[in-house]
């Protein structure tokens, strides 16, 4: 079997002085892994002036559990798991009315939404395109139970593939795509009810 990476051991080193109490180490993970982890936080949270405290949190949880990480998924994964746990639990406990401006979307983007993005191709502005998708499913999941709106987040706009979100979720990649698919369901049912005025 192939050594890993030098970046690889570097991190396993590094968590395994972690484990030994080392704040430094821990202080090296958490600069690698701040920008996506600040990233998922803001994509389920949606409230920019609480997602530096939550982010916080999560590391300091992450700090705690650490001595339990034994290295069968990846770093990125059990961290993943304890931010999202930890959105879950802020969530629902901070349920808030949520944004309504769906007008901005036309037919087409109701298309993309209703299909989960599958197969999507470039216009002919490319990555304008996806950034107008991205906004939209964005707005979206802001109205979106808490249980879609974490695993339609990880896979719409963390693009994390689904075994990526079974790792992170616990569940069989069979279960996640029946519930991407359900959540998806219900996201554009929501949005349709919108645009009747309900």
């Amino acid at each position: 079997m192939a050594n890993p990476h030098p970046e690889a051991r570097q991190e396993i080193e590094l968590i395994k002085r972690c484990q030994k109490g080392d704040r430094e180490a821990f202080g090296s993970l958490a600069e690698t892994y701040r920008r996506p982890i600040f990233s998922l936080v803001f994509h389920l949270v949606h409230r920019r002036d609480e997602v530096e405290d939550i982010v916080q949190e999560i590391f300091i949880k992450a700090f705690v559990a650490i001595r339990g990480y034994n290295f069968q998924s990846s770093f990125r994964t059990w961290l993943s798991r304890i931010a999202i746990n930890h959105c879950y639990d802020y969530l629902r406990r901070n349920r808030v009315s949520r944004i309504t401006y769906f007008w901005q979307m036309g037919e087409e983007s109701e298309r993309r939404i209703e299909s989960g993005g599958e197969g999507r191709k470039p216009g002919p502005h490319g990555h304008e395109d996806q950034l107008a998708l991205a906004d939209l499913v964005d707005k979206l999941l802001a109205r979106a139970p808490v249980e879609d709106r974490i695993i339609l987040t990880l896979k719409e706009l963390e693009d994390r593939s689904v075994e990526e979100i079974a790792g992170i979720s616990g569940l069989k990649p069979s279960t996640v795509k029946v519930r991407l698919h359900r959540a998806r369901k219900r996201m554009l049912k929501d949005y349709k009810k919108w645009r009747r005025g309900g």
